[in-house]
C-alpha cells in the first residue's frame, strides 16, 4: 500500500506553490478581516455575511487541500463548488444568531461542529481522488487520500498555532524591552488575521510536502488499527454475552431518557459503532489487498458481525422514545446518525458474505465498492438535516402538536413553552392551529396553556406560571352541598403561630420585662 499510495497523493509541488499557498491564505485573512470589520459588524442581520465569511473561508481550505502546482485552476474550481454547496447549510443554520428566534441550538450546533467538518472532509477526499484518477475515482485513491488529508489539515493547524504563539512571544519579549509598537501591532485584527491566513496556507503546502512524514503517520494508524481490532472483538464478545444474560432493557430503560443527544448508553453504543467502523476501515485498508492474518481476520469478522446489534439498539431505543414523547431536533439528529451507522453494518454484511468463499484472493471486496457510495449518503443526509429538506424545528412542531391532539400525552403533562420558545416561528404556529382547535375534549384546557405560553417571556417564566397553574388547581376543592366555604386564608392567620422563630425571642424577651 505504502508505495502506491504515496505515488498517487505525493507528487512533486512546483517550486511556486508554497509562494502561491501564502499569497492564497493572505488574500482570505484580508477578506475575512473585511467582512468581519466592515460588513459584519454593521449589521443587524448577520445571516448573509456570515455565509459568505464561510463560503470564502471554506473554498481557500479546500482548494489548498486538492491543489498542486499543475492542477491549480481544476482545484480552485473544486473547491468553489464544495463551498457553495456547503454555504445553502451554513445559511440556514445561522438562523439563530437572531436572538428572537426562539430556536434550538442543537442543529446549528451539530452541523458547525461535526456535519460541516465531516460533509467538508468527504467532499474534499472525493473532490481529490477525481482529480488524480479521473470519475468515478478508485478507491484505493479514495482510502489514501482520506487517510492523508485530515493529517494534513492537523499539521498544518500545528504549525498555524505555533507560528502564532511565537508571534506572541517575540512581542511579549520586545514589550519587556519597553518597545510596545509591535505588541500593540499583533493586537490589531487587521494584522493578525492576514497573519494568520498567510501562515494556514503556507502550513498546509508544506505539510503536503512532507511525504516521507505523512507516510509515517498513516502506517502508525493503520497499525493501531490491526492493534487495537483484537480488542474491538473482545470487547463485543463481552457485551453480546452480557447482553443475552441480562436482555437490553436496562440499556433502554436508562438510555434514552436524556435528551442530550440520544442518552448516556446510546451515545455510548454510537461512539464504540463509529470507532469500530474506523478501526475496520484501517484493517481493510485500500480493498486491493488479500486477506491478513488468520488472528486478525477473525477479530475483524467478529467485530463487523456485532455493527448491526450497537446501532439497532441505538436506533430502536430513540424510536421508541420518538413514539412515547415525539420529535424534537436532537431526537432527530440522532435517529438519523444510528440509522446511518445501521445501514452501514449492511455494508460490512456484504464484506462478511464474501468470507464465505475463504480462500479469496481479495479480502471483502464489495466493502471497497459500497463505501463511497456511503460516503456520498453521508453527505446527502447532513446535508438534509440542515436545509429546509429536512427542517428539524418544523418536523418537530408537527410531532409534538400531534402528539398532543392524539392525546398520547395529557395536556397538564405537555409543555407548550416547547414550541414557544425551542421551535421558533413553527412552534408559534403549531400555537395558533392548537388554540384554534375547538373539537378536542380538552379544548379548552389546550387554549389555556396556549394562551399561559403566550403570555410568558421566557420559557423559566413559562414553567413558574405552569407550576402556579397546577397548585391552583390541586388545591381546589368540591364542597359538600350545604356546607359554607371557609374564610379566606388572610381572615384566618395566626398572627403568632407557634412554630413562628421568632416567637420563642418575643416570650424570652416578655419573661425579662420588670412588672
Amino acid at each position: 500500500m505504502g508505495s502506491t499510495g504515496t505515488n498517487n497523493f505525493g507528487e512533486k509541488q512546483g517550486k511556486g506553490f508554497a509562494l502561491t499557498a501564502l499569497i492564497l491564505g493572505l488574500l482570505t485573512g484580508i477578506a475575512v478581516y473585511g467582512i468581519t470589520e466592515f460588513w459584519l459588524d454593521e449589521i443587524e442581520n448577520t445571516r448573509l455575511p456570515l455565509a459568505v465569511l464561510f463560503f470564502i473561508t471554506t473554498a481557500a481550505a479546500a482548494t489548498l487541500l486538492l491543489a498542486s502546482a499543475s492542477q491549480m485552476i481544476r482545484a480552485a474550481i473544486f473547491g468553489i463548488i464544495i463551498a457553495a454547496i456547503l454555504t445553502i447549510p451554513n445559511y440556514f443554520m445561522t438562523v439563530t444568531v437572531d436572538d428572537q428566534q426562539n430556536l434550538h441550538f442543537f442543529p446549528p450546533n451539530f452541523w458547525f461542529l461535526l456535519g460541516m467538518p465531516l460533509s467538508a472532509y468527504l467532499m474534499t477526499t472525493l473532490a481529490k481522488a477525481s482529480l488524480d484518477e479521473g470519475i468515478p475515482p478508485p478507491y484505493r485513491a479514495i482510502f489514501i487520500h482520506g487517510i492523508t488529508l485530515p493529517l494534513i489539515s492537523s499539521g498544518a493547524k500545528i504549525f498555524a498555532l505555533l507560528a502564532l504563539l511565537l508571534l506572541f512571544a517575540w512581542a511579549a519579549l520586545l514589550k519587556s524591552m519597553d518597545v510596545l509598537f509591535f505588541h500593540n501591532l499583533f493586537q490589531e485584527p487587521w494584522f493578525i488575521l492576514p497573519f494568520i491566513g498567510a501562515v494556514g496556507g503556507l502550513s498546509i503546502a508544506l505539510m503536503r510536502a512532507q511525504q516521507s512524514v505523512l507516510g509515517a503517520l498513516r502506517f502508525i494508524l493503520l497499525l493501531f488499527s490491526r492493534i487495537i481490532m483484537p480488542i474491538m472483538a473482545i470487547f463485543s464478545l463481552t457485551f453480546i454475552f452480557v447482553l443475552i444474560a441480562n436482555g437490553p432493557g436496562e440499556i433502554l430503560a436508562k438510555g434514552f431518557t436524556d435528551d442530550f443527544f440520544l442518552g448516556q448508553a446510546s451515545a455510548i453504543i454510537l461512539f464504540i459503532s463509529f470507532f469500530a467502523m474506523l478501526v475496520f476501515n484501517g484493517v481493510y485498508q485500500n480493498g486491493e489487498g488479500g486477506p491478513p492474518p488468520a488472528w486478525l481476520r477473525i477479530a475483524t469478522i467478529i467485530t463487523i458481525a456485532s455493527f448491526p446489534l450497537y446501532a439497532g439498539l441505538a436506533a430502536y431505543g430513540l424510536w421508541v422514545r420518538i413514539g412515547e414523547y415525539g420529535l424534537t431536533p436532537p431526537r432527530i439528529f440522532g435517529f438519523a446518525i444510528s440509522t446511518l451507522a445501521f445501514i452501514y453494518s449492511f455494508v460490512c454484511i456484504s464484506g462478511l458474505i464474501t468470507e464465505l468463499n475463504w480462500r479469496g484472493k481479495r479480502w471483502m471486496p464489495l466493502v471497497a465498492k459500497l463505501n463511497p457510495l456511503m460516503a456520498i449518503t453521508w453527505i446527502a443526509v447532513l446535508f438534509s438535516l440542515a436545509t429546509p429538506i429536512a427542517n428539524t424545528w418544523a418536523m418537530s412542531a408537527k410531532s409534538q402538536e400531534k402528539l398532543l391532539l392524539s392525546g398520547n400525552i395529557s395536556v397538564d403533562d405537555f409543555d407548550f413553552g416547547y414550541l414557544k420558545f425551542e421551535l421558533g416561528d413553527y412552534g408559534d404556529q403549531a400555537l395558533n392551529r392548537l388554540a384554534e382547535n375547538t373539537t378536542h375534549p380538552d379544548a379548552l384546557a389546550i387554549r389555556a396553556g396556549v394562551e399561559r405560553a403566550r403570555a410568558a417571556t421566557s420559557s423559566w417564566e413559562y414553567r413558574k406560571a405552569t407550576e402556579k397553574s397546577t397548585e391552583e388547581n390541586d388545591s381546589a376543592v368540591t364542597l359538600p352541598s350545604g356546607e359554607e366555604e371557609p374564610a379566606p386564608e388572610s381572615m384566618q392567620l395566626d398572627l403568632n403561630p407557634a412554630d413562628n422563630p421568632d416567637r420563642a425571642d418575643e416570650d424570652a424577651a416578655t419573661d425579662s420585662d420588670p412588672q
